[in-house]
C-alpha cells in the first residue's frame, strides 16, 4: 500500500467562522473566537472512492469499492477500519458480501449503509442485484456487438436485503433478512437507516406495485435482535433518517404545511409507536444530512455552507464556508461530527479522465484554532446572486495561494425561496442603497447601467494600463470597445459570442444588416416562406429577443438619451404580431430547421456564434456560404455582443489593488486557455490559437457537426462526419463580424418590464403602435432619469 502523504493547509488558508458549541464565543466581528482549520489527508490510490464513512471505537469504518478487473468492469465491496489521521488503513477480513443466489448470476453487492450501535458493534444494510443472462444467438449470425444484443435474454433474480451486525473484524454477528422483515412487498428497497440510543433499529422502506403502479413507502422499526416492533406508513418519499442528541430518531421529508409544501423533522416516539414533534426545516437542504450534537438537531449542507438547524429556534446556523475554506464544494461527502468537535469529511476529485475510476478521495479533518495564530489578510468581499463553477473555483485557488489577500463570498442567492427567486437580488440591492457595498460584484443579471451612472464601479482601463504584464493591445479591442462606457470600462468579462441573424447571401443580399424596412422586403420577397425565421418563435419572444439583442440601439447609456419615438421601433412592433400569439406544443408538426430551410419555408436563423466550429451548422444548413445580417435596426448593425460571466470592482472597494489581483487572473492566457471552451476568448493570444485550430480541423468541439453540403438530405453526405477546415475568408468573416458590432446585450429587468407593458397595449389593441413607442419613450425617459 501506498505510503500516506499529509498536506495541512497553512494558516493563511481562509477559512469560515464557526459559532457556538463548535467555534467557542468571542468579541472580534464575526461573534466568534476560533476558525476551523482544515487539513488535507491523502489516501492511497486504491482507495479511490470512500462510502459510509462512520466513527465507532475511536476509529473511522467505511465501505470502499475496489476493482478486481478494470477492463471487464468487475469490482468488490470491502470494509475498512483507519484511524482518524488517515493511517493504519485495515481491511476488515472478517466482513464476506452476500454469495450470489445461482452460480450463473451476474451481478453485484453494495453496502447502502453503516453505522454503530452504543456497543461499538457495525451495522450494515447490504443489497445484492443479480440477473442470468441467456444468449440466443443464432449460429449463423454474422452482425457486431451492438446488433448481437438483441438476442440476449436478461432474467432478473430479485433483489437480496440484508440488515447485517459485524464486529470490528467485519465478522458476522446476526444476520436479518430484510425483505421478511419489511413485510415481503414486491420490489421493496431500504433508502435510508438510523439507530436510537438504545439500539432500536429505523429502516425507511419503499416498494413499487406492479399491479396497482403505485409507490409505497413506510418506517419499519425492529428493536435490536431484529424483531418487528411496529410500522408507520408514509404519503412521501423518505429524504433520510436521523438520529437527534437525545438518541431520538426523526425522519425528514417533505409533507403539505401552512406555508405549503416544507421540508420537515418529525421526531419517533418509540415507546408510544406514534410521531413526536414536528419542526419545519429551512427550504435550501440539498446535501448530506448529519446527525447533530450539543445545540444543533442535525447539520447540512446547503450550496456553499455547512449548517447547523438550531435546536431552540429550529432556525439554519452556518458554520463552514467551503469556499472561503479552500474547497470545491460538489465532490464533499461523508461529514462526520466527531465528539471533540472535529468535522471530518472526505473529498472526491474524478481526475483528468472524468471516469469512475480515475477518481481520487482526501480526508479532511477540520480543527478548531484560535483565531489570533492566524496570519492577518486583507478581506476582499465579493457578492453574486448566484456563483458560477468558474468563479468558484477561481476564488477557491486565490484563497489557497495569496499571502495577502482573501476573497469572501455572500452569495445572495441563498435567500431566495420557492416563492420569489428574486429576493436575493432585491437584498442586494437594499444592502447597496444602504451603503453595504462589497468590493467586488458578479454582474449577471445586475443592472450595470444604474450602477455605472451612479458612480459606483471602477473603470478596468487604468488598472491594465499599470499593470506589468498586461496591455490593451492583448486583448480583442473591438470587444472591449463594444462594452465601454463613455470610454471607460466597468466590467471585466473573459469570454463573449455574438448573437445574430444569419442566411443566405442568394436569398438575404450579400451586405452583413438590414433596417427593418430591408427586412421586411426580403420576406415579402420570398412569399414561400411561410415561417421564414423558424417555427419556435412567437409575437412576444421575436419582440423581447429583438429588445434585449439591441437596447443600445435604443439608449444611449453615456448622455441618457432615449430613441423608442423613432419610426423604426413601431415597425418592429407592427412586425412582431406576425408572429403567433402563442404556440400548441401538443399539437404542432415539428421540422427538422434543415428540412425547412431547403424547401424555403425558412429563409433566417437566429445564431449565436459562440467559436468558429459553431458556424459549420450554418454553412451546412444553408448549402454554403452565409451571411450575417442581425436583427433589423437603424443602424443596420444589428448583431450583438453577448459576454460570458462579468464582474466589476466597486468605488468603495478596500483594496482596489487587492481586488485586481484577483481578477487579472480572468484575462491571462493561462486562465482562458484552460478555461474557456465554449465561446470565444477576450485575450487575444488565446483567440488565434483557436483561429489556428479551426483552420487545421483540430478544433475540439468539432465531433458531431455536419459536413457543409448543398442540402441536408443530399445522398452519399455523412452527416456526423466531422467538418473540414474553414478557410481563410471564413476565418475573416467571423472576425470582420466581431469587429462590426457596436451593441452590447442588456438584461435590465425593470427596463425590460417597462418595455414589455407597453408593448401589451399595442398588442391587445389599447392603442397604435405609434403610441406605445411614445409611452414607452416617456417612461423610459424617465427611469434612465432617476437612474443617473
Amino acid at each position: 500500500m501506498k505510503r500516506i502523504t499529509v498536506r495541512i493547509i497553512a494558516a493563511a488558508l481562509s477559512v469560515v467562522l464557526l459559532t457556538s458549541v463548535l467555534a467557542g464565543c468571542g468579541d472580534n466581528e464575526d461573534g466568534a473566537d476560533f476558525v476551523f482549520l482544515p487539513e488535507f489527508i491523502t489516501l492511497p490510490e486504491e482507495i479511490f472512492d470512500i462510502q459510509n464513512l462512520t466513527y465507532a471505537n475511536n476509529m473511522l469504518y467505511f465501505s470502499s469499492t475496489i476493482i478486481l478487473d478494470r477492463e471487464n468492469y468487475e469490482t468488490t465491496t470491502k470494509l475498512f477500519s483507519m484511524n482518524l489521521d488517515g493511517t493504519n488503513i485495515t481491511e476488515l477480513t472478517g466482513y464476506v458480501p452476500l454469495s450470489s443466489p445461482r452460480p450463473d448470476a451476474q451481478g453485484g453487492v453494495y453496502i447502502s449503509s453503516l453505522t454503530a450501535d452504543p456497543g461499538g458493534d457495525l451495522w450494515i444494510v447490504e443489497m445484492g442485484n443479480f440477473y442470468v443472462i441467456t444468449d440466443n444467438t443464432p449460429d449463423d449470425f454474422d452482425g457486431d456487438e451492438w446488433e448481437r444484443d438483441m438476442y440476449l435474454d436478461y432474467e432478473h433474480l430479485g433483489n437480496l436485503m440484508q440488515l447485517r451486525k459485524l464486529d470490528n473484524t467485519g465478522t458476522e454477528i446476526l444476520s436479518i433478512d430484510l425483505e421478511q422483515a419489511t413485510g415481503g412487498a414486491e420490489n421493496t428497497q431500504v433508502s435510508s437507516f438510523a439507530m436510537d440510543g438504545s439500539g432500536n433499529i429505523y429502516l425507511g422502506i419503499y416498494s413499487y406495485s406492479e399491479t396497482d403502479f403505485n409507490m409505497i413507502f413506510n418506517i419499519t422499526v425492529l428493536n435490536s435482535e431484529g424483531n418487528l416492533q411496529f410500522r408507520m406508513d408514509l404519503d412521501n418519499w423518505i429524504d433520510t433518517l436521523i438520529r437527534l442528541p437525545d438518541g431520538d430518531v426523526a425522519y425528514v421529508g417533505w409533507e403539505d404545511s401552512v406555508d405549503g409544501y416544507s421540508q420537515v423533522l418529525r421526531k419517533i416516539d418509540f415507546s408510544a409507536r406514534d410521531w413526536g414533534e414536528t419542526i419545519e426545516l429551512p427550504g435550501n437542504i440539498w446535501g448530506q444530512m448529519i446527525p447533530g450534537g450539543g445545540d444543533y438537531l442535525l447539520f447540512y449542507q446547503d450550496q456553499n455552507n455547512l449548517n447547523g438547524v438550531d435546536a431552540e429556534t429550529g432556525e439554519s446556523v452556518r458554520l463552514i464556508n467551503w469556499i472561503e475554506s479552500g474547497i470545491m464544494p460538489t465532490g464533499l461527502n461523508n461529514i462526520v461530527i466527531l465528539p471533540d468537535g472535529r468535522i471530518i469529511c472526505t473529498n472526491m476529485d474524478w481526475g483528468s479522465g472524468g471516469s469512475y475510476y480515475d477518481m481520487t478521495v482526501d480526508l479532511l479533518m477540520f480543527t478548531k484554532t484560535p483565531i489570533s495564530q492566524l496570519p492577518v489578510r486583507t478581506e476582499i468581499t465579493l457578492a453574486t446572486v448566484w456563483l458560477n463553477w468558474d468563479l468558484r473555483n477561481a476564488i477557491i485557488n486565490f484563497n489557497r495561494t495569496s499571502q495577502t489577500y482573501r476573497i469572501k463570498v455572500t452569495d445572495y442567492s441563498e435567500f431566495n425561496t420557492d416563492d420569489d427567486w428574486s429576493i436575493g437580488l432585491t437584498r442586494l440591492t437594499t444592502d447597496i442603497i444602504a451603503g453595504n457595498i462589497p468590493d467586488i460584484l458578479d454582474l449577471d443579471n445586475m443592472p450595470f447601467h444604474q450602477y455605472v451612472a451612479r458612480g459606483l464601479l471602477v473603470d478596468f482601463y487604468p488598472l491594465i494600463d499599470s499593470d506589468p504584464e498586461l496591455n490593451r493591445s492583448d486583448f480583442m479591442e473591438s470587444v472591449f470597445r463594444t462594452a465601454e462606457v463613455n470610454g471607460g470600462l466597468y466590467r471585466m468579462f473573459p469570454s463573449f459570442y455574438i448573437s445574430t441573424l444569419v442566411g443566405s447571401p442568394d436569398v438575404l443580399g450579400p451586405q452583413p444588416g438590414w433596417n427593418m424596412e430591408e427586412f421586411i422586403a426580403v420576406l415579402n420577397a420570398n412569399p414561400q416562406a411561410d415561417i421564414p425565421l423558424g417555427q419556435w418563435l412567437t409575437r412576444d419572444n421575436f419582440f423581447l429577443y429583438n429588445v434585449i439583442l439591441n437596447l443600445d440601439q435604443y439608449i444611449n447609456w453615456a448622455t441618457g438619451e432615449v430613441f423608442f419615438n423613432t419610426g423604426e421601433f413601431a415597425q418592429l412592433l407592427e412586425f412582431s404580431t406576425r408572429f403567433p400569439d402563442s404556440l400548441d406544443y401538443d399539437n404542432m408538426e415539428w421540422f427538422d430547421e434543415n428540412e425547412l430551410v431547403a424547401t424555403g419555408r425558412q429563409i433566417v436563423s437566429m445564431a449565436w456564434i459562440q467559436e468558429f466550429s459553431s458556424i459549420q451548422n450554418y454553412i451546412r444548413t444553408f448549402g454554403g456560404e452565409v451571411v450575417y445580417k442581425g436583427f433589423p435596426t437603424e443602424s443596420r448593425r444589428g448583431s450583438s455582443l453577448q459576454i460570458g460571466s462579468a464582474l466589476a470592482i466597486t468605488s468603495s472597494c478596500k483594496s482596489v489593488e487587492g481586488a485586481w489581483e484577483f481578477l487579472r487572473i480572468f484575462l491571462t492566457a493561462d486562465w482562458q486557455r484552460e478555461n474557456i471552451s465554449w465561446m470565444f476568448p477576450t485575450n487575444k493570444t488565446i483567440f488565434n490559437e483557436m483561429v489556428e485550430r479551426a483552420m487545421t480541423a483540430e478544433e475540439d468541439h468539432y465531433y458531431g457537426v455536419a459536413v457543409p453540403a448543398p442540402r441536408f438530405d443530399m445522398p452519399g453526405i455523412d452527416m456526423w462526419s466531422p467538418p473540414p477546415p474553414l478557410t481563410q475568408a471564413e476565418i475573416n468573416q467571423v472576425i470582420d463580424l466581431i469587429e462590426s458590432v457596436s451593441g452590447i446585450v442588456n438584461y435590465e429587468e425593470t427596463l425590460i418590464n417597462i418595455i414589455q407593458e407597453g408593448a401589451q397595449d399595442f398588442f391587445s389593441g389599447r392603442g397604435s403602435a405609434q403610441d406605445a413607442a411614445r409611452v414607452i419613450q416617456n417612461r423610459v425617459s424617465i427611469y434612465i432619469a432617476e437612474q443617473s
